[in-house]
């Protein structure tokens, strides 16, 4: 069986260690056994306690970190790019302590609207640090995957053809990519042909639907990229994820663009994604 995650955000406005134990036991009831953490705010992440709820829902954590405009990879400011590698080591080795084996998230740039388009030396700057992260990753038994997002998320990497040249060019066995069907329906001219060309990279496939609400609600069908991945043998994890600003808290409604109440309840949506993933053999 898949590892099949869901995104604490489709439960939660922010984690919380005490949030955290809601949205575990959701995740669990609807028939998940990961559930994604995110490392935003290093404060908030209590190890031993989140360990603890993970072990007694028999979850895995998945975690994601990311950068921020003072802390960020793919800057050519020697400085900042030097902040930006430290804050992912920090997140790598909260990622170990929670007994994750898998960190992703827009890792090689900040999450946000870019005002330029990036250059060939910002993707040389975070290719280099990509390369540093992934190696300590190695040491703790860990991977790393680069989730491809949309224009008004990241200026680095947009298209699964762009994050296989990073995968590439870093050279590292242990990193992967993270394919989004949202940002897929935003970017790419054929999703489902660039799923077939990055399936030798993939370690993670996220369904989302192109309102970011309830999975079996939206004009993305899911059906024909799921039976690719059925055919192909694809054993690594498959991912839910949803947004309505019934439940985001304002700093990750406004990240997302989550101003619309698609559904205030989200063990609701979290079944509606297993009933898509059942219907394709993944659940």
């Amino acid at each position: 069986m898949n590892p099949l995650s869901i995104h604490s955000y489709t439960f939660l406005p922010t984690w919380t260690t005490q949030h955290g134990e809601d949205a575990a036991r959701e995740a669990r009831a609807a028939g998940y056994n990961c559930l994604v953490i995110p490392l935003r705010d290093h404060d908030v992440i209590e190890p031993a306690a989140i360990v603890r709820m993970m072990e007694r829902e028999g979850l895995q954590p998945v975690t994601t970190a990311n950068q921020r405009p003072e802390a960020d990879i793919s800057s050519t400011d020697r400085a900042i790019w030097t902040a930006g590698l430290e804050r992912h080591r920090r997140s790598l080795r909260l990622a170990r302590d929670l007994g994750a084996k898998h960190m992703g998230g827009i890792l090689y740039s900040v999450f946000g609207k870019a005002q330029r388009a990036a250059t060939e030396e910002n993707v040389k700057a975070a290719a280099e640090a990509l390369a540093l992260l992934a190696d300590e990753a190695s040491g703790f038994g860990m991977r790393i995957a680069l989730e491809i997002v949309n224009r008004y998320e990241s200026n680095l990497l947009n298209t699964a053809a762009q994050g296989i040249d990073m995968v590439r060019r870093v050279g590292a066995p242990n990193l992967h990519l993270h394919l989004d069907t949202f940002h897929m329906n935003i970017e790419e001219d054929d999703p489902l042909e660039a799923l077939k060309a990055a399936r030798p990279y993939l370690a993670y496939f996220e369904i989302d639907q192109n309102n970011r609400g309830p999975l079996d609600r939206g004009v993305i069908d899911f059906g024909p990229m799921l039976a690719f991945l059925k055919a192909s043998d694809y054993t690594d994890m498959i991912g839910v994820e949803a947004f309505s600003s019934a439940i985001c808290g304002p700093e990750v409604a406004a990240g997302v663009g989550a101003w619309r109440n698609l559904f205030d309840d989200g063990a609701a949506v979290a079944r509606s994604g297993i009933a898509v993933l059942k219907q394709a053999g993944f659940a």
